[in-house]
């Protein structure tokens, strides 16, 4: 008998092919057995598949319940299929900007009809007119200076023929259009006590006149102001020679080395005399005094205010004398020059007076 392949080559039966079926087929490495090819038909349908079921697969990520693959569309498997080409991202939310709420427009405001500014009237009006004692005080505005032509006051007493004063401005004064009573060698105000020495005392009127062009041509205003009457102040430097003097005669009192603001015979008991008080604090009647040396300004703590009262005989009416008293600190220049700034606001009107000098002390 000839012997088989195995025998030959001395292999135990169990591993021939015809050995014990008890014994498990190998695997086909070499395809020696190779199985039926299917149809082109079969492949693509398997492809798909599983195209179909590794998506469905990778959609259980995301959804509990998995698609049947023959129930998805042409395009739901192209769109599986790209998502399959790379690793699986966990989709981003898409941030969602909101729409801003419409602003309601404002309803726009009309604009105000911008006032027209009212057309000066060409003429003088009186800032003020006063006394303090037996001196008078004149400042006049004059509006429109182009179209006043002549401006002229006199001061006068009642049944005297002869005027107490009388002024005309010249055409530079009229053209500066303000104007401040200064007589003689006085900085301010016209002193009426030499008139008043041949007649008898009385307020003087003021009489004003001036000429304006107008439409109607040239045209003359006369008008009659009466004097409202202030408190007369004296400021001055109290000296060590004052003492027995004239001064201490005048005054009565004297505050050696001392600044010295001084009221007499004021009807009003509550005014306030004060060290560097601002103007716009001022009340009708107040006077503040503001005294520097070397730059310096004395403070207010330097100061102390005296206040008198006293009646004259047969008269009922109760006057109040000041007197605001200021030292010279002991840190300042003992001897020197004092720059003294006086200012008041009258009682009559709401005017407000500067008044500044040099004082040796």
């Amino acid at each position: 008998m000839r012997e088989t392949v195995h025998e030959l080559n001395r292999i135990p039966s169990e591993f021939h092919e015809d050995g014990a079926p008890e014994i498990p087929e190998l695997p086909d490495e070499f395809n020696r057995f190779p199985r039926p090819v299917k149809t082109k038909e079969d492949r693509s349908r398997l492809r798909k598949m599983m195209l179909m079921l590794a998506a469905a697969g990778l959609a259980l990520i995301g959804v509990f319940a998995p698609l049947s693959p023959d129930s998805l569309s042409a395009e739901a498997e192209m769109v599986q299929t790209e998502i399959t080409a790379g690793p699986a991202k966990t989709p981003e939310a898409s941030a969602v900007t909101p729409t801003p709420a419409l602003t309601p427009q404002p309803t726009p405001t009309p604009e105000p009809t911008p006032e027209a500014s009212p057309i000066p009237t060409p003429g003088v009006t009186i800032g003020y007119y006063y006394r303090a004692s037996q001196v008078y005080y004149v400042l006049l505005r004059i509006s429109v200076p182009e179209q006043v032509s002549a401006v002229s006051f006199r001061l006068a007493a009642p049944d005297v023929e002869e005027p107490a004063l009388e002024i005309e401005l010249t055409p530079e004064q009229i053209e500066n259009a303000i104007y401040e009573l200064r007589v003689g060698d006085r900085e301010e105000g016209f002193d009426a006590n030499e008139f008043f020495a041949h007649h008898a005392e009385a307020d003087l009127t003021m009489e004003l006149t001036y000429t304006v062009l107008g439409e109607a041509g040239e045209e003359t205003v006369i008008e009659t102001i009466e004097p409202t009457v202030e408190d007369w102040i004296y400021w001055r430097f109290d000296s060590e020679e004052d003492v027995g003097g004239i001064a201490e005669m005048m005054f009565g009192d004297i505050f050696p080395n001392c600044f010295v603001v001084r009221i007499f015979d004021s009807p009003n008991s509550d005014l306030a005399v004060t060290v560097g008080s601002d103007a716009d604090t001022l009340k009708n009647g107040d006077v503040t005094i503001r005294v520097r040396i070397d730059g310096r300004e004395i403070p207010a703590e330097g100061g102390r205010l005296l206040r008198g009262r006293y009646r004259y005989e047969g008269d009922d009416t109760i006057y109040y004398d000041y007197a605001l008293v200021i030292p010279i600190p002991e840190d300042f220049p003992q001897h020197g020059t004092a720059t003294m700034t006086l200012t008041r606001k009258l009682t009559h009107s709401d005017a407000i007076i500067i008044r500044e000098k040099d004082v040796e002390y």
